[in-house]
């Protein structure tokens, strides 16, 4: 038995060979397989093959990541999860954050509507040699997760589904949101734009007493690192070509980055 419910009919999942299988209302069998690469589609009705980040986006991401300039949060992360039991990355895009908590918790469930991220999320999982994880096609807003099955949700430049992640943590389990602090990539946008303004604050926080800190450190991109930078971020969708065409020239850039952490405890 897993944590894992029939987006169907809420009934509790149970993993066969290649496949989990509920027996629901009425004695009716739902079924899920398991594809090649370990993922299963839970998401019910939400999911079209659309759904996502779409896939250039994902590889500029996976290339970037995977070079090691975020780094520094992945390890934050990781110590989050030490010695957790089950933790549930709501938004694992292509797994780079999932893999580090994964390293140091019993089990982790990543959540995405991209199936391939999902996919490759699971690729990198297993390339690290972890078999204790689980990567679903699946909305935040609808987790395929028992009530108060898990340890810790997080959240990580993903959107913040509070009354969802509250529902699927245990008492005393932790939310980690990670999101884009005041002066996260300034100089990545100066270099694009003629006007800049600082991100602002992030609008879908929890209602809740929340812990803050923020991590911030300045990395010198060469241009390939740059330009995958560019094209994981929506910047990459609203530039014009003159914008492009000027952050192409650079040879590097020293570029900002700035994540502001929270946490918050679940109490019922």
């Amino acid at each position: 038995m897993t944590a894992l419910v029939c987006p169907v009919c809420g009934e509790p999942l149970s993993a066969r060979e290649r496949a989990f299988v509920c027996t629901g209302a009425r004695g009716r069998i739902h079924s899920f397989d398991r594809g090649a690469d370990g993922t299963v589609n839970l998401a019910g009705g939400g999911y079209r093959p659309v759904s996502g980040d779409p896939p250039d986006m994902v590889a500029a991401r996976c290339a970037f990541l995977r070079a090691g300039w975020y780094a520094p949060l992945a390890e934050r992360l990781a110590e989050a999860a030490d010695g957790l039991g089950a933790v549930a990355d709501a938004g694992c895009g292509e797994g780079f954050y999932s893999v580090a908590a994964a390293r140091r918790c019993g089990f982790l469930y990543g959540f995405d509507l991209s199936k391939k991220a999902v996919s490759r999320a699971a690729k990198l999982a297993r390339a690290e040699g972890l078999e204790n994880t689980l990567f679903s096609v699946a909305s935040v807003y609808s987790l395929p997760l028992a009530d108060r099955s898990v340890d810790a949700v997080f959240s990580v430049f993903a959107p913040v589904a509070e009354e969802e992640f509250f529902r699927v943590l245990r008492p005393g389990g932790t939310l980690f949101i990670a999101a884009a602090g005041t002066e996260h990539l300034y100089e990545l946008k100066a270099a694009l734009y003629d006007t800049v303004r600082k991100n602002a604050p992030r609008a879908d926080l929890p209602a809740v007493p929340l812990k803050k800190e923020t991590l911030t450190f300045s990395r010198t991109l060469p241009r390939d690192a740059l330009r995958s930078l560019y094209r994981m971020t929506p910047y990459s969708r609203r530039s014009s070509p003159e914008s492009e065409a000027k952050l192409a020239a650079l040879s590097e850039l020293t570029v900002t980055f700035s994540f502001d952490l929270y946490r918050c405890e679940a109490t019922k």
